[in-house]
Order: C-alpha cells, then sequence, then structure tokens
C-alpha cells in the first residue's frame, strides 16, 4: 500500500467512524448475503485464477461459475466462525466505504483491471497486517480449493484420485 492510498484509507476509515457507519457495517457485514458472496467471488476469481482458466471468454465463465457453485456448496462446511469471518469480508469488499479502506480503491472490484486485482491480492498477501494476510489466504484456500477440487482440473495437475477397496 503507497502513501496515497494509506491517506485515502485513514480518511474513508474516519469519515465512516464521524458518521457511525463502522457499527452498522461491522454488525451487518456479520450476517450472510449471497448477493455479496456473488459480486465478490465474480470480481476475485479471475484474478485468482489467473493463468489457469481457459483463454475463452465462455469457457471462462463457465468454469468460473462452476466454482462460485462448488463455494456456496461448501461454505456451510466450514466452522460456523469461519463462515461468519467470510461473510463479513465478502460484504466489507461490498461495501464502498470498506472496500476503500481494504483495498484503497474506491471503484468497485469488478471494475478494476485484472492487473489491478493481482496487485491487490499480492498486497494483502505481502502485508504487514495479519488481518489483511488472512483474508488472503483464508480467500486463497477457499477459492483454489473450490477450482481444483472439482475432478475435470486434475488432470492438469497430472493427479489421479486414489482407488479405494
Amino acid at each position: 500500500m503507497d502513501r496515497r492510498q494509506f491517506i485515502l484509507s485513514g480518511i474513508a476509515l474516519g469519515t465512516a467512524s464521524s458518521l457511525g457507519l463502522g457499527v452498522l457495517s461491522w454488525q451487518h457485514s456479520l450476517q450472510p448475503h449471497n448477493d455479496n458472496l456473488d459480486l465478490v467471488l465474480s470480481a476475485l476469481l479471475p484474478a485468482l485464477l489467473y493463468g489457469a482458466l481457459p483463454q475463452d471468454a465462455t469457457l471462462a465463465a463457465a468454469e468460473i461459475s462452476r466454482t462460485k457453485t462448488a463455494v456456496f456448496d461448501f461454505m456451510p462446511f466450514l466452522p460456523q466462525r469461519q463462515q461468519q469471518e467470510l461473510h463479513q469480508l465478502f460484504n466489507l469488499l461490498a461495501n464502498r466505504v470498506t472496500q476503500l479502506a481494504l483495498t484503497g480503491h474506491f471503484t468497485a472490484l469488478a471494475q478494476l483491471s485484472i492487473s489491478q486485482r493481482l496487485q491487490l491480492l499480492n498486497q494483502w498477501r505481502d502485508s504487514y497486517l495479519g488481518l489483511l494476510q488472512q483474508a488472503y489466504y483464508g480467500l486463497r484456500e477457499l477459492l483454489y480449493g473450490a477450482y481444483y477440487g472439482q475432478s475435470e482440473h486434475w488432470q492438469a495437475l497430472a493427479y489421479t484420485a486414489p482407488r479405494f477397496r
């Protein structure tokens, strides 16, 4: 995060806290909203799976759709605390004010270029804030698991499922 993003994030957080939006957003962000989940996944999946998705746009869209469905199907099996943390992250990323604080960008995630989204994820990975690192690694594990958990992607990894008697 550069100086400009840090200053803009501070201004956004200061404004949100002075207006009382932080408390409302924090309490509201614990509630699951699948439309926020879909919005954030649609923005971050192409960046996180960059290079693994097919070049054809329609095939890539189908892969992203199947991966989103796999995430929706897997979420109820996570521990309740992890579900709440992920829903909170998705809801915060869907809100423009809190998104500015987390990403340094006021524009919607879907409107950022792939390179900007990759840069954002790399900044989270390399951040000195443990919370951003936790967000990066949690998202990465969830989304990679949903994508590579599908048997049609195993051949690209040279993986064969074990056979049990």
